[in-house]
C-alpha cells in the first residue's frame, strides 16, 4: 500500500447486539459487528480514497484476525499491528431500544490486548510518514499503561512532525468527569492541533455552557490548541487561528447512531488533508447523516454519494 496519510491508533471490540430491538436477557441470537472509535475513522476514510492505517495490538486467534481481515476489506492497512499471544478482544454488547426505552451499552473489555501496548512497540518510522496521527479519549479512558501509551504517542508524532487530531470522545461507563477531565488536559496540552469535542461533552468535563462557537474559543485558549471544533445535533463549529466556519447538516432518519461521531470526524480529516476545513465540516455531517442509517458501527458508502448528497443540499431539494 501507499504510504498512510492518516495514522489512527486505538482498540477495536467485537460487537454483539440482539436483532429487531430484543433483549439481551432473552434474545436467542446475537448479531456481529466490529466497533472501535479510531478504526471507525480508519474504515471510513479508507472509502473516501484516503491512503491511511490503523494501529493497535491484537491476540493472535480468530478474533484478531477477523478484525484485521474486515478493515482489509475496506482498504485499511493494518500492517503495523502488533500481535500478541496474550490478552483478549474486548467485547461489548448493544441493546438498541425504542422511545421512551432508551439503547444501552454494556461493556465486556478488562484486560484487552491494548492495555499492554507500548510505545516502543509501534513503527515510528511508517507512522511518521503519515500528515495526521488520530486519536480518542477513549484509549487514556482504558488503563494507567494506555495513557502512557497516548501522552508517548502525541509527543512522538509531533517529533515526527505530524499533525495531531483529538477526539474527546467521553465514555462515561470508563471514568468520571473529574478524572477525564485532570488526564485529557494534561494530554491536550502535549500539542494537539486538532481538537475534536461534542458540545456536551465540553459542558460535562469543562464546564462550558456556553453556545458552540463560545465554547470551542474557550477550548481553544486554555488548552492552546489552534483548531477547535465543536458538534451539537446537526451543526458543527471550527474555531481556526483566524476566524472559523459553521455548517448545518441534515435531517435523517435513525438506524443505527453508533459510530456517526466517527464517521463525521472522517470527513473532517478529509477537508483537513484537502487544505479546507469548510469542506470538512461539510462532509463530515454528511457522512454522519449517512452513517446513521447503516447498521453497525462503521460508515459504507462512497465519496459519489457524499458529493451528490451536498449537492442536494446546496440546491434546496433533494431528489
Amino acid at each position: 500500500m501507499a504510504n498512510p496519510q492518516v495514522v489512527t491508533l486505538g482498540e477495536a471490540m467485537i460487537r454483539l447486539s440482539p436483532p429487531d430491538h430484543q433483549r439481551l436477557d432473552t434474545t436467542p441470537l446475537l448479531e456481529i459487528h466490529i466497533g472501535g472509535a479510531e478504526l471507525n475513522v480508519a474504515v471510513a476514510l479508507a472509502q473516501l480514497g484516503v491512503p491511511v492505517a490503523w494501529v493497535s495490538k491484537l491476540p493472535n486467534n480468530p478474533l484478531g484476525w477477523r478484525i484485521v481481515r474486515e478493515a482489509q476489506r475496506f482498504g485499511v492497512d493494518t500492517s503495523r499491528v502488533v500481535w500478541t499471544n496474550e490478552g483478549r478482544i474486548g467485547l461489548y454488547f448493544y441493546e438498541r431500544g425504542a422511545a421512551p426505552r432508551p439503547s444501552s451499552v454494556l461493556y465486556d473489555r478488562r484486560h484487552s490486548a491494548i492495555n499492554t501496548l507500548r510505545p516502543d512497540e509501534l513503527d515510528w518510522e511508517f507512522i511518521g510518514t503519515a500528515k495526521i496521527l488520530h486519536l480518542t479519549g477513549i484509549t487514556p479512558a482504558l488503563s494507567d499503561n494506555c495513557r502512557q501509551l497516548v501522552g508517548a504517542a502525541i509527543v512522538r508524532a509531533k517529533q515526527k512532525g505530524m499533525l495531531v487530531s483529538f477526539d474527546v470522545n467521553y465514555r462515561a461507563r470508563l471514568w468520571a468527569p473529574e478524572q477525564a477531565r485532570a488526564i485529557l488536559s494534561s494530554l491536550l496540552r502535549l500539542g494537539v492541533d486538532i481538537l475534536i469535542c461534542t458540545r456536551d461533552d465540553a459542558a460535562t468535563l469543562f464546564g462550558l455552557t456556553g453556545d458552540a462557537e463560545t465554547s470551542a474559543r474557550q477550548l481553544q485558549a486554555t488548552f492552546r490548541v489552534p483548531h477547535v471544533v465543536i458538534t451539537h445535533g446537526d451543526r458543527a463549529v471550527v474555531a481556526l487561528p483566524q476566524g472559523g466556519f459553521t455548517a448545518v447538516g441534515f435531517a435523517l432518519t435513525e438506524v443505527d447512531r453508533l459510530g456517526a461521531g466517527d464517521a463525521f470526524v472522517a470527513g473532517l480529516l478529509y477537508g483537513v488533508l484537502q487544505g479546507n476545513w469548510e469542506l470538512g465540516l461539510r462532509y463530515g455531517l454528511a457522512m454522519a447523516a449517512i452513517k446513521h442509517t447503516i447498521p453497525g458501527d462503521w460508515f459504507i458508502g462512497s465519496k459519489a454519494e457524499i458529493d451528490a448528497l451536498l449537492q442536494a443540499q446546496a440546491k434546496g431539494v433533494l431528489r
